[in-house]
């Protein structure tokens, strides 16, 4: 994605000798230990890390399916299937692409607004009125907060792949949960950049890969989200009631 290759054309081949890979060696994972990691041509190593996503993507998409239904095999929810295997799957992206070249790609952050849209006219979602208002919430509110600090600091303070992943999390589950997901990914942000880069000695001013780090909140934040911000309002009532 961030090389702007197609998927398509040309077909799957060695990034070493350009040879088109046979369909047999591109079984995921098993097409990796066929080969004994390397190319069935020039015999160049081919990384480990692509049978690593390959598991990573399979698991967390397994996990999507569990999480959305107690029994996943009987009457799964399937606009909930649907956002979870997104929050889960695009997790492998967003850190493998924002960690090492600090940007989030259009297909996972537009993709995002325009999948949670589409989910917001079937049964079980949150209403294509919230969807709309989520996008624009939560989008909005990104982009001016990262608009006020640029003028402070004089530098881009929100890269606008953040505010678009944040206006799809907003399609997909609404406002309220997409503005605690931005709450958990920002708090889980401070705790620990912070700590890595005062230890590794790092300049602070060094551009922050937020993404990742969103990511991780979005799950959270759609299933235990209501359950965390009605605690909150519960212990905010019980704090009004002993000042009163």
């Amino acid at each position: 994605m961030p090389r702007e290759l197609s998927l398509i054309k040309p077909g799957s081949h060695c990034p070493g000798c350009k040879h088109k890979i046979a369909i047999w060696h591109n079984i995921p994972v098993f097409g990796w230990l066929i080969l004994r990691g390397r190319c069935a041509n020039c015999k160049e190593p081919i990384p480990v890390s692509y049978p690593i996503v390959e598991i990573l993507t399979a698991t967390l998409g397994f996990l999507a399916a569990f999480l959305a239904e107690p029994n996943p095999w009987q009457s799964a929810d399937l606009v909930k299937s649907i956002s979870l295997f997104w929050f889960l799957t695009t997790l492998v992206p967003i850190f493998a692409i924002d960690f090492k070249h600090l940007l989030l790609p259009d297909t996972v952050t537009i993709g995002g607004i325009l999948l949670g849209f589409a989910l917001s006219f079937f049964p079980g979602s949150i209403g294509w009125l919230s969807s709309l208002i989520g996008i624009a919430a939560c989008g909005g509110s990104l982009f001016l907060f990262g608009f006020v600090c640029s003028k402070i600091l004089k530098k881009e303070g929100m890269g606008f792949g953040d505010v678009k992943l944040l206006a799809g999390f907003g399609a997909i589950m609404g406002a309220e949960l997409a503005g605690i997901a931005l709450i958990i990914g920002a708090s889980l942000a401070l705790i620990i950049t912070i700590p890595h880069r005062l230890l590794t000695k790092k300049n602070m001013q060094l551009p922050l890969p937020f993404g990742p780090f969103l990511g991780v909140a979005a799950p959270i934040s759609y299933l235990f989200g209501d359950a965390m911000l009605q605690s909150f309002l519960s212990l905010l009532f019980q704090f009004n009631l002993s000042g009163l």
